[in-house]
């Protein structure tokens, strides 16, 4: 599998040079969802460039291996569940530019509770449509903040369709971190509201962190593995070993590396 990328030379010079964005690798604290402008531009700079290379390197290889289902496609849809800045939708919509010749719209909706994150995200999808006119994205931004079960019901009023690809990168850890759905198993509790959301071809793409969570005090790879063996689904693809390294170069940092757990499942 490719693990190791570049960051696209356009995508580079926009988020470092005109959007401001920081690199600064310091800050442990992973819930996204409180941060401020500056915080967020800070992770913009770390973290964006990661989770393109992630999300890149993890479809390019599935879109590789399963060209035939996707060769004839002229419409998709994605939901992103903790979109964050948006770094793996650009990477996914990067390899469907490259795996799917006859693509022509892209319906994506995109959730996050942090306001700064959102726009900075609209900022970034809208320069990509203007440099590629060839596929319409349509956008549909859901700026809803998930503290409890009630606001999960919400959303699932909102999301009336169904989707070809649902994904969540390292957004699941801040819902463990927040026990948000109390002593339930986070990855779980998704996997079983959205799956059956999916189109009968669709995946679900579940990326986190490899971190020791002090709350539920599991490994999160253990956390999301347990979660899945209590769901009726199939896991149809997943890095080897306890996690992954992912390597993004760009303007700020060469050889940058990131280690997630990631899994593909369906129904």
């Amino acid at each position: 599998m490719i693990s190791e990328v570049r960051l696209p030379q356009w995508l580079d010079d926009y988020i470092y040079d005109k959007l401001k964005a920081k690199y600064c690798c310091a800050n442990s604290n992973m819930t996204v969802i409180d941060w401020d402008k500056k915080d967020v531009l800070n992770y913009l700079g770390t973290y964006f460039p990661r989770s393109y290379a992630e999300s890149y390197c993890i479809f390019s290889e599935f879109f590789k291996n399963n060209k035939e289902q996707y060769n004839n496609k002229t419409e998709l849809s994605i939901f992103d569940f903790g979109c964050g800045t948006g770094g793996e939708i650009i990477g996914l919509l990067t390899v469907l530019s490259e795996y799917c010749p006859k693509l022509k719209t892209i319906n994506i909706s995109a959730l996050d509770g942090n306001q700064h994150a959102l726009r900075l995200f609209e900022n970034i999808i809208q320069v990509y449509q203007a440099r590629d006119k060839s596929i319409k994205i349509k956008l549909k931004i859901i700026p809803l903040r998930i503290d409890d079960f009630y606001d999960l019901d919400v959303l699932n009023s909102i999301l009336t369709e169904r989707h070809d690809i649902f994904m969540s990168f390292k957004a699941i850890c801040e819902f463990v971190t927040k026990e948000r759905f109390e002593q339930q198993n986070a990855y779980a509790h998704i996997v079983k509201n959205y799956l059956p959301r999916l189109k009968y071809d669709g995946i679900m793409v579940l990326a986190d962190v490899t971190t020791y969570n002090n709350v539920s005090q599991e490994w999160l790879p253990q956390m999301m593995d347990a979660g899945l063996a209590q769901v009726e689904c199939k896991t149809i693809s997943k890095n080897e070993g306890y996690n992954q390294i992912f390597i993004i170069n760009h303007k700020k940092r060469q050889r940058d590396k990131s280690k997630i757990a990631w899994r593909i499942i369906t129904q």
